[in-house]
Formats: C-alpha cells, structure tokens, sequence
C-alpha cells in the first residue's frame, strides 16, 4: 500500500512513460502485416509467452500488461483510494453478471461461459452467486438490483430488462463514490449514454441515473429530433449553458443531425471521457493521476486488439484507424 498519494504519484510519473506513444500506435495502423504488428509490440516490451495461436496471443498480450497494471493500483493507491480504482474494473464484472443471468434465464451453461477478463472478482465466484442465486458477493445496490430481477423475470424473462436494471444500479453506486474524479467521469458516461438511448430511440426507462440531463429533458430531445431537428442542438445545449460536457455533446449532436450516424454521438462521448481522464494528470494530491493511468492502460489494451483482430483478419485499416487513434487520444 502507499505510504501517500505524493509518493505514488512521484513514482507514476517515471512509470506511466512506458504508456505506448501515439506514434506507436500509428505504426501499428500502418504496418504491412499481423506479424510486423507482433514485431513492434514486442519492441514495446509486450509479451506473450503462453500464447497458442494468434487469438491467443492478442490476448494474452494485453491482459498480461494490465494484470501488471492492476497489481500497481493496488500498490499505488491508498486505501482510501483503493475503492475509486474497483469501481472502474467493476465495469467488466458487470458485463459478466449480465451475460451470467441472462445465461441463467435461458438455462444455458454458466460454467462454459467465457468472460470478460479485468474485472475485481473471481470467475469461479461470480458463476457460483449468478447460478445459486446467492448475491452476497456483490456490492449491496447490485445484489438488490439481482435480487428484483429475480422476480420480475420470473414473469417476464427479457433480456433488455437485465441490461437496464443493472447498468442502472451499477451507475448509481459508481456515482455514489465519494471521489469527485469518479463521480464526475461516470455521470458523464451516464450523460452521454442516455444521450444515445435517445437517438436509438431506446423507452424511458432504459435511462440510466441522470447527470446534467435530468429525464424530462431527455424527451424533450426526443420529441425535438422527431418534430422539429433544427431545435436539438439547443437543448442539448443552449447559448447560456458553459457546461464542458453539454459543449461537447452539442458537437456531437450537430454532426449526427448531419449524418444520421450516432457515431459522432460515440466519439464526443469517447473525446470527452479522455479529456477528463487526463486532465487531473499534473495533480499531486488526488487519485487522478493514478486513475487516469489504468484507464490509459485499459484505452491501450482496446486499441491494440482493434488494430490486431483488423490486421490477422484482412479488415481494411481505413475502417479502423481513425477510431483507434481517436480512442488514444
């Protein structure tokens, strides 16, 4: 554990300078073949050395990079702190705790289930809770989300309704967090992500707990993009709004108006999460810059696979480097 966030930080800051450069992953964009992709990581100090194939190798590849960094948040980060870390990893427990019920619901194998690796709990813990139907392992607002989900399928078995109620109760909990980073990073992705449910015109009740877009502006917006598109911009952002975040989903939302692709809406979304993720790097007495680091680490992992899975699998780079040099930032 560290002796204080200043030591930490002091310590990050010759750590975080083997984050691979944007101009490595250009390189990678650019690269002729799958093979010279291995080259340049394995100059970059990646490893793999209980890889079988290529799948493998991708993979073992990143998670071993970011089991190393998980280890380091545990040292890096006080106790204190410790939690402001899980909550973000939670993100892929909870990816897993809905592939599991849903598992369940249809009466499929639970144990053959392949998960979502980066996550706080154990695989054979979570498949145990999921399948007994014994949640105790979970944070109390997940457990009672679980706990409601079991008599509401019991009627109706959707699976729309697991996603909601879940990513419902786990946003609530991350933004309950007593870090300000935190809070403010997952009430912009729970900003962002009812902005999307708009637009996919997804029911009210997939919102998640509002931001700075409570509810009934959310259907405003609704009915603007359905009535009157000129308006929208404007309530997702007025003149006399200075909001950062509306700012940035005003953007979004110009473009998408432009295009019809929600894909402007994603990337606002994604510029805007990365902005925030480093903008308390300079900080010397919060949990930011730590933080921040291990969602760099995990931005790496998701780029690397992208270019990877694109290059063995002879999809054309056009299609995939913009977004991998956009998600780097």
């Amino acid at each position: 554990m560290a002796e204080s966030l200043i030591n930490s930080i002091a310590r990050l800051r010759v750590i975080e300078k083997k984050l691979l450069p944007k101009e490595t992953v250009a390189r990678l964009c650019q690269a002729a073949s799958y093979e010279e992709c291995l080259k340049i990581l394995r100059e970059a100090g990646y490893s793999s050395p209980e890889a079988s194939d290529d799948a493998d190798e991708i993979e073992a590849m990143t998670k071993a990079r970011l089991t190393e960094t998980y280890g380091l948040m545990m040292e890096l980060l006080p106790g204190s702190s410790a939690h402001s870390a899980e909550l973000f990893r939670m993100r892929h427990d909870m990816t897993n705790v809905k592939l599991l019920y849903k598992t369940r619901l249809v009466k499929g194998d639970i144990e053959g289930a392949k998960l979502d690796f980066g996550g706080i709990y154990p695989e054979a813990a979570l498949k145990k809770a999921i399948a007994s139907g014994d949640y105790s392992l979970l944070p109390k607002p997940i457990a009672d989300a679980l706990e409601e989900l079991d008599v509401i399928t019991y009627r109706d078995p959707a699976p729309q309704t697991v996603s909601r109620k879940l990513d419902s109760a786990y946003t609530a909990y991350a933004r309950s967090s007593g870090n300000a980073f935190v809070k403010k990073y997952f009430s912009a992705l729970a900003d962002f992500t009812n902005l999307l449910a708009v637009v996919r015109k997804m029911p009210e009740e997939s919102f998640l707990p509002a931001g700075e877009y409570p509810a009934e502006r959310l259907t405003a917006l609704r009915d603007a993009i359905e009535n009157a598109p000129q308006k929208a911009p404007d309530i997702v952002r007025s003149a006399l709004e200075p909001s950062r975040l509306k700012q940035a989903a005003r953007r979004g939302f110009e473009e998408y108006l432009k295009t019809g692709r929600t894909a402007a809406i994603e990337k606002a979304r994604d510029d805007y999460l990365i902005a925030l993720a480093s903008e308390g790097r300079n900080d010397i007495d919060t949990a930011a810059p730590i933080l921040g680091y291990m969602l760099a680490r995990e931005r790496e992992a998701e780029v690397i696979r992208l270019i990877l899975t694109a290059k063995r699998s002879a999809i054309p780079m056009s299609a995939v480097e913009e977004r991998s040099l956009t998600l780097y930032g």
